[in-house]
């Protein structure tokens, strides 16, 4: 079957064999449309983004896909100056992306598709945190093939698009604000409003915990050694983990001062003398 596909012949002496004119119009063409392309895509991609409110990424995907097709137009314009066959040219590429298509390319067919539509929902955009398949980080690029996602250790991963729409995405900078979320333990013996107040302090005390929603601690659980409280307080998503931090240490500073015991894990060994 493969020796049916008609591939191009070219004739390397035709060409040298080519008026010298002919070949600095091909390189001229090249060149040309190579700058033209360039220019043209570039005002789209400006356009695009000043007039629209389209997602960077699939903004990125459009532009990406008419700059091949215009360089794909650009280069078969080229190679006609030199007396090469483009009709035959056209119909060897597409026998062979046929060709390739038909011989397991399920899984290349599903990335792509699968970019399209992450790109056409708005799932994510350039610079959002999102946490997909087992990784969590900030997205740096989405090509037509595959994601990349830069984590909290600055290393990068390359998620194919498939993956990730076959896999619960969440994107943990979506929204402007995030409320943190603090369970801590205090001992049976120690007051529980005594507790709430001290935290719900402490979290109003911090200049980046959101005001217009009020701070405020709920019981959780009777653990078997601890009576588990949680704080809840909103803060702005670009300062959701140094306030966590903070507010971490706020009650672990606060909490003793106010005479509420914090208590940790323990065990008790206890000896026996045998006769």
């Amino acid at each position: 079957m493969i020796d049916e596909i008609p591939l191009p012949s070219i004739q390397y002496t035709k060409i040298l064999n080519q008026p010298i004119e002919n070949i600095i119009m091909a390189v001229l063409a090249l060149v040309v449309g190579y700058l033209i392309v360039r220019i043209v895509t570039g005002k789209i991609e400006g356009f695009i983004v000043k007039n629209t409110s389209m997602p960077s990424i699939l903004a990125d995907q459009l532009i990406r896909a008419f700059r091949l097709f215009l360089y794909i137009i650009v280069i078969l314009v080229s190679v006609s100056f030199v007396g090469i066959n483009v009709n035959t040219i056209v119909i060897s590429i597409s026998a062979f992306l046929a060709l390739i298509l038909g011989f397991g390319m399920k899984d290349t067919v599903n990335n792509i598709a699968s970019g399209v539509w992450i790109a056409s929902m708005k799932v994510f955009d350039k610079g959002d945190e999102i946490s997909v398949a087992g990784h969590e980080g900030t997205v740096m690029d989405m090509q037509i093939m595959a994601t990349e996602i830069k984590k909290l250790d600055n290393s990068r991963v390359i998620i194919p698009n498939g993956t990730i729409w076959n896999n619960p995405i969440v994107n943990i900078s979506k929204e402007p604000k995030r409320m943190i979320a603090l369970t801590f333990g205090i001992s049976y013996e120690s007051s529980i409003d005594t507790a709430i107040r001290t935290a719900i302090g402490a979290a109003k005390s911090h200049p980046k915990v959101m005001t217009e929603t009020e701070p405020f601690v709920r019981v959780r659980e009777l653990a078997g050694s601890s009576i588990d409280l949680q704080l809840r307080a909103w803060t702005s998503t670009d300062d959701y983990y140094p306030v966590k931090s903070d507010l971490i240490k706020l009650l672990a500073e606060e909490l003793p001062k106010a005479g509420v015991d914090i208590p940790y894990p323990h065990m008790d060994v206890q000896i026996r003398e045998q006769n």
